[in-house]
């Protein structure tokens, strides 16, 4: 009898977790791997930026990933999917780093640092020598927010940086920044993108703890 009320309680527990944990599915689309993104997104020109990645649920795991779409020319939106769990686990040192991006019919899926589609794009920019003699790719005017939209902040690639992500892409190698400026451990993406850097998301919450804010909650 004892062993069948434990039972009981423990069903109880799960159902009652898995609920408070996990919120709602209704609306948010699937993303299996990289190769869905060209029926969530559409546009000429986009890049897609990864910008947070969690997890819910307390015994069955759901995945969700945020990004930051940018469509076209100036166009800005946040995309909020569930994933898969390999793809959440193979996307974590992608952490602000373009893992998608289209021009025209062309798809690229290799981890770049944001706004690598948009350098040496005559379009969008150009190179400029600066005061201190350096020179450092800017935004044309009609592009003056997309240093803020990339997570960029106040850095601007060099010559240097162009070169290096060539050689990348070259390799089919993932980009970090020729100083490792993107990325989980990247300074620029640290700064820039600092939800997913908080301290109280590293925090390891103990069984008992959960449990008993459960029952505190709802009993």
């Amino acid at each position: 009898m004892y062993k069948f009320f434990l039972y009981s309680v423990l069903i109880i527990i799960y159902l009652g977790l898995a609920k408070t944990l996990s919120p709602s599915e209704i609306g948010v689309q699937y993303l299996q791997n990289e190769k869905g993104f060209s029926k969530l997104v559409k546009g000429p020109m986009t890049t897609v930026i990864l910008v947070d990645t969690h997890a819910t649920g307390f015994l069955i795991k759901t995945f969700y990933q945020k990004y930051r779409v940018i469509l076209g020319y100036d166009n800005v939106e946040e995309l909020i999917v569930r994933t898969s769990r390999e793809f959440a686990k193979r996307n974590l040192p992608n952490i602000g780093l373009s893992v998608y991006r289209k021009f025209n019919d062309k798809e690229e899926f290799l981890p770049l640092p944001p706004g690598s589609i948009y350098i040496n794009n005559g379009e969008f920019g150009d190179w400029k020598t600066n005061k201190k003699g350096e020179v450092k790719w800017k935004f044309k005017r009609s592009f003056k927010n997309f240093p803020r939209f990339l997570g960029w902040g106040k850095f601007r690639p060099d010559e240097k940086f162009y070169q290096d992500l060539k050689t990348s892409i070259s390799l089919n190698q993932t980009f970090y920044g020729t100083q490792n400026e993107f990325g989980p451990n990247g300074t620029v993406t640290q700064k820039n993108f600092p939800h997913f850097f908080k301290g109280e998301r590293k925090k390891k919450i103990e069984l008992k703890t959960l449990l008993f804010e459960y029952f505190k909650e709802n009993f």
